[in-house]
């Protein structure tokens, strides 16, 4: 599992076993010039036009379909395509015909020590294969079965994992600054004594109940608008290259792990979660700034007559836009201010770095992040 701290750089499109014994080839080939050049050097050029990248090399290697092991009639088709140019290097992995296995599944790249590493969504998951393969249906350059990523250098611990619920779910693809199409939530969300059944998650950071919201420019809270905002990051981000997953749940271990953090933020609270709603961010960049990734997210958690939002924080890039979060709504706000982080951090039982806890139907509030600029919470 990604990452391994272990003594060797890997890139791993599609780890796990394959049987050569019945069928499937492996493929591969290098490009010094030709079609190939030109096309890896268009493809860069669109996924990264901040650079003036031409390839002058090119590495394609191709695992054309292969079984399972176990399964009958499986034949995955993917590629790891390598590409190198004057100071910068990329990796892409292509994502063809990825059939359900039953083998565990791991996607992405790890270097000696995990001093830089990717897991792409999905890995060990059920929705690693098949036909919802997140590999397949996902991106993080809007272009799905694509995956792309500058690896001459970068972020130390590109994954931030430790705060964050699953990252996986049904991808929202719209245009640039776009958000979702209306999800209907299957359990009902209270926020300050309204109850909503339905959300968009926006694109640029936030969640909306009715209607959505593509402003890019965050609104300071209080904006007294009239709408209720759950913003975990409002700012201008590039979701072209980035992916925002969305996914809902009423039974298993994330219930559980809703149930539990809960518990230990909220103790006065007999509370059991029976439905949790995770809006991730996931490595989107800055919308002007090369090389930002930030990975971010909105966990909706309600039982009986109680909910709560938890705001998870991954890796924060830096950035030259304003940043506002958490949420907004007339009347009722919370701005979280950085300086009372530690001491909220020192008093708080079971706080942790990279998340925020709040209630929006009692305005129980539990703050335990770090963050870089005002944070808050508003209701409309």
């Amino acid at each position: 599992m990604i990452p391994a701290h272990g003594p060797r750089d890997i890139i791993a499109p599609f780890w796990t076993y394959f049987d050569y014994s019945v069928s499937g080839v492996v493929f591969f080939n290098q490009y010094t010039s030709g079609s190939v050049l030109q096309q890896a050097t268009r493809d860069i050029q669109e996924y990264f036009p901040e650079l003036n990248f031409t390839a002058s090399w090119v590495f394609v290697a191709t695992w054309y379909v292969v079984p399972d092991d176990e399964t009958t009639g499986t034949l995955t088709t993917v590629q790891a395509v390598l590409i190198s140019g004057g100071q910068y290097s990329f990796v892409m992995m292509n994502y063809g015909s990825v059939a359900s296995t039953t083998e565990n599944v791991q996607a992405g790249y790890d270097t000696i020590g995990s001093s830089h590493y990717f897991s792409i969504p999905g890995s060990f998951s059920d929705t690693a294969t098949g036909s919802n393969s997140t590999f397949r249906l996902s991106s993080n350059v809007n272009v799905p079965g694509r995956w792309a990523f500058q690896i001459n250098d970068g972020p130390l611990g590109s994954t931030y994992i430790e705060p964050l619920y699953p990252v996986m779910g049904e991808p929202s693809y719209r245009p640039l600054n776009g958000y979702s199409s209306p999800i209907a939530l299957e359990q009902p969300f209270g926020v300050f004594g309204r109850s909503y059944h339905q959300i968009y998650v926006n694109h640029n950071g936030h969640l909306t109940f009715m209607p959505s919201l593509h402003t890019t420019t965050p609104r300071m809270f209080p904006a007294h608008g009239y709408k209720d905002i759950i913003a975990p990051f409002w700012t201008d981000l590039d979701d072209a290259r980035g992916v925002v997953f969305y996914n809902q749940y009423t039974s298993g271990s994330v219930l559980q792990q809703a149930t539990s953090d809960i518990q230990e933020y909220f103790p006065e609270l007999n509370f059991t979660a029976s439905w949790v709603f995770v809006a991730t961010w996931y490595v989107v960049p800055d919308d002007e700034t090369t090389g930002t990734e930030t990975t971010v997210q909105a966990v909706l958690i309600s039982g009986g007559q109680d909910s709560f939002v938890l705001m998870n924080y991954g890796t924060i890039a830096s950035t030259d836009h304003t940043v506002q979060t958490p949420s907004s709504k007339v009347a009722s706000y919370t701005v979280i201010n950085p300086e009372l982080v530690s001491h909220a951090q020192s008093q708080a039982h079971g706080t942790m770095h990279g998340r925020g806890a709040h209630s929006p139907e009692s305005g129980r509030e539990l703050t335990a992040y770090l963050a870089p600029s005002p944070l808050g919470w508003e209701k409309g």
